[in-house]
Parts: structure tokens; C-alpha cells; sequence
């Protein structure tokens, strides 16, 4: 008698993925009957099964595919000068943070020449948010001032700095000296790490720039809140009074003299006084420094908007974002009355024109989404087909 054994079936690979299902409800249930999704090309679930292509098709769209790599791989690439790249651009909330942030330190008299007003904006942006700020010795010394215990001797006599000038003199990276910021406790500024932080790299940058190097502290306080005032187009148009009380200058005279040495290393041109208001613009080497404005709306199924890969996240969704949440909210309801369910994230992503998934971008849409639902905007988002309308957009209304 010849006895059998059952063969053992082979396991199962491990790079084989379980199968995903949608968990039911009413808005899947209309997405998977709606005839307009049918008309307008969109697959339910979304990234259903490809479109079977003929062998002649298959090998007609990979030829075509290599044609486009290899176009790309030979289309010249364009060289972003060194100043640029190491000078991330602001945004309009970057700018306006720091320029409120500038009037608040101005007018609180903290600091009464330009080397003591460069420290304390300094001391501003780091301890913004907590109302506390980091120091070292080390800081000191970068800021090149021409007596730095007079410095902070002018800002902690009159209690605006809560510290000794010896203990910030003294201290070192491992034991950094820990400043009070009295007026800043409770973080009046409606504003993230992140906003503070690119104010704060963009201040000591411009500080740094090239025209700038081995010139006075005068100079480089005048030259960066012009560069802060600017428009996205290079032009200034501030008064001249609020030059010398945002910046701590002696007058008029100084600032007169300020703004023709600034002419002559060519970091502003077209220099004009009328009225009491000082106009001029940035040149091409300090246009760079010019915030950048938020992105036009990208109209609906056009190429998806670019964002810089060496500008964090966060920034980068809020500049697709901010200012439009609104009109994006409005299309998510249009939509719903149109096909019966919400669209999903990617048909909405296509329509804004935020990167896909496919993008090496794709996180910002992510952020653009969390973005939306932590404003109140948008939610629905547990549920498949399911976004709709929040609270924020019937209240804008």
C-alpha cells in the first residue's frame, strides 16, 4: 500500500500586501454609483486597476517615457547663485511678524543707540514665543558690538532684559545664560516656531551679507529694516522719522549719510526724499532678500505648484494654503452638491494643483490637508469620500 503525503503549499511572499478595503458608508456608496466620476475619467476606489494596454501600447508609452527622461537629463539646469541658496526667502507672514515684532521693540525704547537696538531685536526674535532666550558669549561676538557690557547694560538697567551683563558675558554653549523678556511673557504673537525661526535666520543673514561685511552695526540696522520693508518687487517707501526710531539713530543727518552709503555699495538705487518719506529699491544682488508673495490660486486641472524641496514643510503648505482656505472650502461643497459625496484627496490635490502622491513633494499635501482640519475648514476626514464643509467656512459666510 503506497501511502501519500500532501504537499505543503508554498507561503506566501512577504512583499505580496494584504488587500485594502474602504469601510462602508453612504458617501462611498455614492461615490461607487456616481455618473459624474464615471464622465470626468475618475476611478472609485481611487487608484483602481489601470487601463490594459495593447503590447504595441505598452511598448509605444515606454519608448516615450524614455524619450521624456532623456530630454530632462539634457535640458540645461539653472544655477541659483550662492547668496540665494543660502538665504531661505520669506513669506508675507514672515515679514509682517518680524516688522511688528521691530515697532513692539522699537517702541518699548529697548536699546538707545544701534548697536544696543541690534541686540535687543536679537534677544526679540529669540524669546518671542516663551518670553525666554538663550545667550552665550559667542552671540556676543558675532554681533560684533563695540562694547557689548554697554549693550546689555542698556537693556537691563531699564528692566526690559532680565539678566546680568556678566552672566551672559561668561557664558558658554554648554551653560548658556537663560534671559527674561518681561514684556514678551505670554507669547502675544499668533504664530509659530516656525515663522519665528525664519525671521530670525533671515535677521542674522542679512546681517551677514556680503555688502554688509566689516561695516558698522549702524549700517547693517538700517540696511535690514529696508530690506524688511521692501515690497516683493524691490520697492521702499517708509518714512524717514521711522527709520531713525525703529533703528536708534542720532537724526536725520545720520540717516541721511546711511542711506547715501547704502547707495554706494549699490545695496539700495533710485534713492528719493518727498514729503518726509524715503524711496528707493533694492538692487539685483538685494532682491533676493525681498519676502516672497503667496502663490496666485493654481486654476483647476493645470500642472501642480512647485515648492521649493529646501524650504521646510510646514512653510511650504502654509504658502499653498493660507488665504485660500475659504475658496478651497467652497469647492468642496460645489463638489458634493455636484456628485453627491466629498471628493478625494487626491481629486481635490489635482484641483488646487498641490503636489500627488507621486510628487517627491507629496508631505506638503499631507500638511495642506492637517492644515485645514486643524483651522475648522474641512473634516470628514475618517471617512472615505467623506470631506465636507466644517464649522469655519458657515461662519465666513
Amino acid at each position: 500500500m503506497t501511502q501519500h503525503t500532501a504537499t505543503s503549499r508554498e507561503a506566501i511572499p512577504d512583499e505580496i500586501s494584504p488587500p485594502r478595503f474602504l469601510r462602508p458608508n453612504e458617501d462611498l456608496a455614492a461615490a461607487m454609483e456616481c455618473v459624474r466620476c464615471k464622465e470626468q475619467g475618475i476611478s472609485v476606489p481611487p487608484g483602481g486597476a489601470p487601463v490594459r494596454l495593447t503590447n504595441a501600447e505598452a511598448k509605444r508609452a515606454k519608448k516615450a517615457k524614455k524619450r521624456a527622461q532623456a530630454e530632462a537629463r539634457s535640458r540645461p539646469q539653472e544655477k541659483i547663485p550662492a547668496d540665494r541658496r543660502r538665504l531661505p526667502r520669506m513669506g508675507p507672514h514672515h515679514a509682517e511678524f518680524f516688522r511688528r515684532l521691530w515697532e513692539r521693540t522699537a517702541s518699548e525704547g529697548a536699546g538707545t543707540d544701534p548697536d544696543s537696538r541690534l541686540l535687543a531685536l536679537t534677544f526679540a526674535l529669540r524669546g518671542a514665543l516663551r518670553g525666554q532666550a538663550n545667550f552665550t558669549a559667542q552671540d556676543l561676538r558675532v554681533l560684533r558690538l563695540e562694547d557689548a557690557r554697554a549693550s546689555l547694560v542698556a537693556l537691563t538697567e531699564p528692566g526690559w532684559l532680565e539678566t546680568t551683563p556678566e552672566r551672559v558675558m561668561e557664558a558658554d554653549a554648554a551653560d548658556p545664560a537663560l534671559c527674561d523678556l518681561p514684556s514678551l511673557s505670554g507669547s502675544p504673537w499668533k504664530v509659530g516656531n516656525g515663522v519665528r525661526s525664519r525671521a530670525s535666520g533671515w535677521f542674522m543673514r542679512t546681517l551677514a551679507h556680503k555688502k554688509m561685511r566689516k561695516k558698522p552695526n549702524r549700517l547693517r540696522l538700517v540696511a535690514a529694516y529696508l530690506a524688511l520693508h521692501s515690497e516683493p518687487d524691490g520697492r521702499i517707501r517708509v518714512r524717514a522719522d521711522e527709520i531713525v526710531r525703529s533703528c536708534a539713530l542720532s537724526g536725520t543727518a545720520e540717516l541721511a549719510e546711511l542711506l547715501t552709503w547704502s547707495t554706494e555699495i549699490s545695496w539700495i538705487e533710485g534713492l528719493s526724499a518727498e514729503n518726509g518719506v524715503m524711496g528707493a529699491s533694492l538692487t539685483e544682488v538685494t532682491l533676493p532678500l525681498a519676502y516672497v508673495p503667496l502663490p496666485p490660486p493654481t486654476p483647476p486641472r493645470t500642472a501642480p505648484a512647485s515648492t521649493p524641496l529646501e524650504v521646510p514643510v510646514a512653510e511650504r503648505a502654509r504658502d499653498l494654503v493660507v488665504g485660500r482656505e475659504e475658496r478651497i472650502a467652497r469647492w468642496v461643497e460645489d463638489y458634493r452638491a455636484e456628485h453627491g459625496h466629498g471628493p478625494s484627496w487626491s481629486v481635490l490635490g489635482r484641483a488646487f494643483g498641490w503636489p500627488p502622491r507621486q510628487a517627491p513633494d507629496h508631505e506638503v499635501t499631507d500638511e495642506v490637508f492637517r492644515l485645514l482640519a486643524e483651522g475648522g475648514w474641512l473634516t470628514g476626514f475618517g471617512t472615505p469620500f467623506g470631506l465636507r464643509p466644517a464649522k469655519a467656512t458657515h461662519e465666513s459666510a
